[in-house]
Parts: C-alpha cells; sequence; structure tokens
C-alpha cells in the first residue's frame, strides 16, 4: 500500500522536473539575412533558401532586400518554412520582413525619413528591429540609426531588444581588418559617383555603429567572439576562394546588436557560412540564440 501511495507522488515530481527543465531551456534562435533582390527571384536559390531553414531551424528570420516580394508571396514563403507570422515593410523598393513560428505583437512599418524602411515587433517577449541602412551616405546612416534608438528607447530597459540587418557599417573593433586597400577602393567609388559618400572626412567611418555603443548595445557577435569573420562578400571562385577587389575585400557590415537585458540572454551568435549560404546571397546571415529564462 505503500508503494501504491508514493508512485503519485512519484509522478507528480516528475513532471513537475520536466516542466522546470523544459521552462529553463526555453531558447529563441533568430537568424538576420540579406537575401539579395529577393533570394534573387530564382527558383533554385528559393529551394537553396529554404533548405536552409530546414537545416537550420531557427525560430525568427529577419530579412533585407525582399524585392519583387508582397505580403502574400511572403505568406507563402512562411509556410514552406513554417513561419505562420510574417510581416513586410513595404512592396516597392527593398523591403525589410520578418518572419517567426510565434504571434507578432504591436507591430509597426517605418518608411519615412528610412533609406529603405525598418519594421518593429515583439515577440516571445523580445523587442526586434530589422533594419536595412542606406549604402551611400553615412550622415544618412546616421540619421537613420538615431531614428531606431528614439523609438528603442521609449522601451523599458529591463526589457530585451535586438536591432538587426544591413547595416551597410563598419565596426570599430573590425578596424585592424581594414587596411589602406579599403580606403584607397572607397576614395576612388567617392571619386566616380558623386552620389556616395561613405568616408567621413576622408576617414572610414565607425560613427554609425559607434551610437548604438553610446545607448548601450552591444554586438551580439563579440559578445562571444574575439576573430574577425565578415559578412561580406561571399562569391567564390573556381578554386573555392573567396573573390577580392577594392572595395570586396571582406567586411562584416550585417549585426545583431542587443540591449544590456537582451546581452545577458546570448548563448550563441555567429555567422552561417555552409553550402547554402555560400550561394544564396552576396552576405552570409548572422545569428543569435537567446536563453528567454536568463
Amino acid at each position: 500500500m505503500k508503494k501504491n501511495r508514493l508512485f503519485p507522488i512519484l509522478l507528480i515530481l516528475c513532471i513537475v522536473t520536466t516542466a522546470q527543465v523544459a521552462m529553463a531551456q526555453e531558447h529563441l534562435k533568430i537568424v538576420s539575412y540579406n537575401v539579395l533582390y529577393g533570394l534573387k527571384k530564382d527558383s533554385v536559390n528559393i529551394d537553396r533558401f529554404v533548405n536552409f531553414t530546414k537545416d537550420w531551424s531557427p525560430d525568427v528570420i529577419a530579412l533585407e532586400e525582399m524585392n519583387g516580394y508582397t505580403q502574400k508571396t511572403l505568406e507563402q514563403l512562411g509556410q514552406q518554412i513554417k513561419h505562420d507570422y510574417v510581416l513586410q515593410s513595404k512592396e516597392e523598393g527593398f523591403p525589410v520582413a520578418i518572419t517567426s513560428k510565434y504571434p507578432l505583437v504591436n507591430f509597426r512599418k517605418v518608411t519615412e525619413n528610412m533609406w529603405h524602411s525598418y519594421l518593429y515587433a515583439k515577440i516571445k517577449g523580445v523587442h526586434f528591429f530589422v533594419i536595412h541602412f542606406s549604402p551611400f551616405n553615412y550622415q544618412k546612416r546616421l540619421k537613420e540609426v538615431t531614428d531606431v534608438l528614439a523609438q528603442a528607447k521609449e522601451i523599458p530597459a529591463h526589457e530585451p531588444i535586438l536591432i538587426m540587418g544591413d547595416f551597410n557599417s563598419l565596426d570599430a573593433s573590425d578596424r585592424e581588418q581594414y587596411n589602406n586597400k579599403v580606403l584607397a577602393g572607397m576614395l576612388e567609388n567617392e571619386k566616380k559617383h558623386d552620389h556616395i559618400r561613405n568616408l567621413n572626412n576622408g576617414q572610414i567611418d565607425y560613427s554609425v555603429l559607434g551610437k548604438l555603443k553610446e545607448a548601450g548595445f552591444q554586438d551580439t557577435y563579440r559578445v562571444l567572439h574575439q576573430n574577425f569573420e565578415s559578412t561580406v562578400p561571399t562569391f567564390k571562385d573556381g578554386n573555392g576562394q573567396m573573390k577580392q577587389s577594392a572595395t570586396g575585400v571582406p567586411k562584416r557590415i550585417d549585426f545583431i546588436w542587443a540591449n544590456a537585458r537582451a546581452a545577458k540572454m546570448v548563448i550563441k551568435s555567429g555567422v552561417i557560412k555552409n553550402e547554402f549560404t555560400h550561394y544564396i546571397s552576396d552576405h552570409y546571415p548572422t545569428y543569435v540564440e537567446l536563453d528567454l529564462m536568463q
């Protein structure tokens, strides 16, 4: 009889322990990806992207350069990758988008005063900003990052915030990677094209991402890594080597930035380079995994 009485108690304890373990392991896997002109509008490339998501299984994907997609066609793509919740910032130009396994709460689309646009949404208690800043002018990027940070400042500091996407900006932590060849290539670009003004007083600009640091945000890649890992370019030659030119040397312009609260939740981060991402785009995707119970 005593054994029979103990069995329900042990069963309850087992259920409670299992539930506690499950709660303690609640993670959120996030990928940010500039997919190059709407996955090049190519069925083979779209299949690569779908297979990449099956292989990597992210819970949330931030997308840049969703050219040619509409909300409806994005929903169709979402069905292919088992993300039932999707949102696109606009339908013309260079939209940004977000897809998720979980509902998007209080979402917002912003096109005003932005070169492209940005999206805001709250997912599983995490605040997401998906951005794609100007590729041509650092002063425009400064205005864009200021606008995004102004909205982020309205969120209570104890809540996790992520700002992610293609920043078209370089970070001072990578300064040693950018030699005179990079600067010379940028100077040549500005001589040829009046609309390109990415240099700050003739020097490589680090002020845009500096604004994020001043606001207390941390580069999630640098939270866990000290080595340099480029996000552009991806093109390979016949020998499997990265193609390089004056402006195409390896750079890191794709980031996921976290406020202090979100940075404490980071358990994994990096740049994804594999048989799919070598060819899907000219950018490699960045990723971060959060422990939501931290």
